[in-house]
């Protein structure tokens, strides 16, 4: 605990989304159906007796043989009790290290999921028009082409966010929506779909969909890693990237179906007439909280917003949502349904080992201790995130000397560099990556076990900043992996912050940020890789 005191990608991205096909065994004794008849009694009393669930695995065990030899649906399969076990237990022995790795790491993830479920909390506007969830994503009535691309994805079935939310973006009449979810749970995902599933490829000459994120980076993944796999089936689409350095000759206009930049390129378009959104059908806003937040883009995105055609359908995703966010955004759209997590803490990933370390003893300062973790660690990749672009470039230099591979990233560097700077970490050439809070929001680097806070974050004023804590560690533990965020500390306000970000976060007192020695070795021993 932090105490305050006076001394010192077609492509797989979302892999959250997916679950495990495999089916039990068929049926191989006489007593398959007398069995089947008892598993169906078990299950139905699982489901209302949750509380007893231990003594109903012990059950489920002694009975696993038997229940192996009846035909069961997979999908009520691994929805049950004590599913987890016995998958487990009925894998054959013969796969590999690395099989046996990627099953179970689906097995947790369908766990997660099933437990985290019943934490969506939907609000629907209109209670008298009653959209259900789903549980397969051939229930959703995709086109042909729009279904066979999100398997080709590796999608399975849907993931939480997109079970609930799928419903309603697809509606007729189209519904507004501000959706909610944890970091790698396909949001992404289902408002892509959301905008495909709208569009008329052969209506060429306009713009049909328009997705607005905080940053360019933000903006390419989106271009690269869903809607161009997600569109490979869509001949004639066309996909527009509006950011910084892009531009358009005199006199013309942007001709394509789907538009995806950042808000200051947009509004420039609005006003040149470059784009043109009399018939906009679908409007995201990514990472919507920094997008409408006080703190953040909320001028450019009221500009774009009140453009918008006024049937034009209206999606707005992020991971967090503060009560003040959600009741300006709710005025903003018209009548949306909402899907909100019923608890902030959900959100800071339990895989995800949160240490904090006190370096103001330490020789040198925390840049020396940075350099000596760096020299104990073989770790796949990282991200350290610093206060200023100052601070950027001298752990960038500190770091290069002492011989890692490192590249540097915030609002100076040059578009064509910041490019090729992510293009170089997203393929591991660069291991390490010093950056402001440019890449806070967003940004998916799978690799990612280790996240550093060298300064904690803080807003303008000053004050501890809990999203931005919480969108920085959500770089690492990315789809169930393990990882691990270290906050270094220098200052006692820096103590102050973290004890602030931790009461914020933290339920009942419990201890969420633990206190780790100003001990390289030490630390080392202590990180998730």
């Amino acid at each position: 605990t932090v105490h305050v005191s006076s001394t010192g990608t077609c492509r797989r991205p979302n892999h959250d989304t997916m679950s495990s096909k495999e089916e039990d065994p068929k049926p191989s004794t006489e007593d398959a159906k007398e069995d089947k008849e008892k598993d169906a009694k078990e299950e139905e009393t699982d489901e209302k007796k949750e509380s007893d669930s231990k003594s109903d695995e012990k059950e489920s065990d002694s009975k696993s043989d038997s229940k192996s030899d009846s035909k069961s649906d997979p999908k009520d399969d691994a929805s049950s009790k004590g599913s987890f076990e016995r998958k487990l237990a009925l894998k054959p022995r013969s796969e590999t290290n690395d099989e046996l790795t990627k099953r179970l790491q689906k097995l947790a993830l369908e766990r997660q999921k099933t437990n985290r479920e019943d934490r969506l909390r939907v609000i629907q506007d209109d209670s008298s028009s009653h959209l259900s969830s789903v549980r397969t994503f051939q229930e959703l009535n995709l086109p042909k082409h729009l279904l066979d691309a999100v398997f080709q994805m590796g999608f399975e079935r849907p993931s939480a966010i997109q079970e609930e939310a799928l419903p309603r973006i697809l509606a007729d009449p189209p519904r507004n929506l501000i959706g909610q979810a944890q970091s790698g749970s396909g949001k992404t995902a289902a408002f892509v779909i959301g905008m495909l599933y709208r569009i008329e490829v052969d209506d060429p000459a306009t713009i049909q969909a328009l997705c607005v994120t905080p940053t360019r980076e933000l903006a390419v993944q989106i271009f690269t890693k869903s809607v161009t796999p997600m569109a490979c089936n869509m001949k004639g689409l066309k996909v527009q990237l509006a950011l910084s350095g892009e531009m358009i000759d005199k006199g013309q206009k942007v001709d394509a179906h789907i538009v995806v930049g950042t808000p200051g390129k947009i509004v420039d378009w609005l006003k040149r007439r470059i784009l043109r959104p009399n018939h906009i059908k679908v409007f995201v806003l990514d990472e919507a909280d920094n997008m409408v937040g006080e703190s953040g883009h909320r001028a450019n995105s009221l500009l774009i917003k009140k453009q918008m055609p006024r049937k034009c359908q209206s999606l707005f995703f992020s991971a967090t949502f503060p009560p003040k966010v959600v009741d300006f955004a709710t005025k903003m759209v018209y009548k949306p349904d909402k899907i909100l997590l019923e608890s902030e803490e959900v959100l800071v990933l339990d895989v995800i080992k949160q240490l904090w370390i006190d370096t103001q003893l330490y020789e040198g300062g925390k840049l020396a201790f940075l350099a000596d973790i760096y020299s104990l660690l073989t770790i796949g990749q990282s991200i350290v995130f610093v206060g200023t672009k100052r601070e950027a470039d001298a752990v960038n230099q500190t770091l290069n000397e002492a011989g890692y591979s490192c590249s540097v990233l915030h609002g100076q560097v040059e578009n064509v560099e910041r490019d090729a700077t992510m293009e170089a970490f997203r393929t591991e050439k660069s291991k390490v990556l010093i950056t402001t809070n440019v890449l806070a929001r967003g940004v998916d680097v799978d690799n990612v076990t280790l996240v550093v806070n060298y300064d904690v974050p803080v807003d303008r004023n000053g004050e501890p900043d809990f999203e931005t804590y919480l969108h920085r560690i959500g770089r690492t533990g990315r789809f169930g992996r393990k990882g691990t965020a270290i906050n270094l500390i220098a200052d006692q306000r820096s103590i102050e912050v973290l004890a602030a970000i931790e009461a914020h976060f933290s339920m009942g007192g419990k201890e969420m940020i633990h206190n780790a020695p100003a001990d390289p070795e030490s630390l080392a021993d202590m990180i998730e890789i």
